[in-house]
């Protein structure tokens, strides 16, 4: 029994000393380190879902680029002619002409309002009004040319306009045509016709005045 005595307390006694010095060394942390408590090293699952995180913070974001649409040589470039008299519109389909490909729509807008200052005389003999663009994609341009057909048959006025002769339809509101013709190489009695706005008849002698007294 006195060995089995012995034994017991061989063991018991460095338990004790171990359980005391564990619980003094608790205490003197909880006194230094007021609320702070140990923690549990994060688990596999925890560090995973950590590093998928990570990983998508790094991810590059995906930045929209989208050019602005301009005109290529598969853009289909549509004139309607707008008859302002009887309200007919005709419509006629093409290839964009080779000066607007890579134009923008702020550029074409530019160059329908330098054609609408200075139109090409063809147009100016169909009564042209003005010129406007009315839709515009990569696919699709549409432009749209007005026009107040000259009754050429009540006759045009011929002006003296910087010095050169201009012929305005009978209306005096549409440019018929411009001339090269100086005012002061025509006969004096014709300058003053013209000053005065000189009347003619018909195109068949507007074209003969024209023949004649063209450089």
């Amino acid at each position: 029994m006195k060995f089995v005595k012995r034994i017991s307390l061989f063991f018991i006694y460095p338990l004790s000393m171990f359980s005391l010095g564990f619980a003094s060394n608790m205490a003197i942390m909880e006194f230094f380190y007021p609320g702070e408590s140990v923690q549990a090293a994060p688990s596999e699952e925890a560090l995973s879902a950590r590093e998928e995180d990570v990983g998508d913070m790094m991810e590059p974001l995906e930045v929209s680029m989208s050019e602005e649409p301009v005109i290529s040589a598969d853009t289909r470039y549509v004139i309607q002619e707008y008859n302002a008299m009887n309200g007919q519109l005709l419509e006629e389909t093409g290839a964009a002409p080779d000066m607007y490909i890579g134009l923008k729509r702020e550029d074409l807008a530019q160059e329908v309002s330098e054609y609408n200052q200075n139109p090409s005389l063809s147009d100016l003999e169909e009564g042209f009004v003005f010129m406007e663009l009315v839709s515009f994609s990569p696919k699709r341009v549409v432009v749209r040319k007005s026009y107040e057909p000259l009754d050429k048959d009540r006759g045009f006025f011929l002006l003296n306009e910087n010095h050169y002769v201009v012929v305005y339809d009978y209306s005096l509101s549409h440019i018929y045509m411009t001339t090269d013709i100086l005012v002061e190489n025509l006969p004096v009695k014709l300058q003053e016709e013209i000053l005065r706005m000189k009347f003619i008849e018909n195109e068949g002698d507007l074209y003969n005045f024209l023949e004649s007294y063209s450089s």
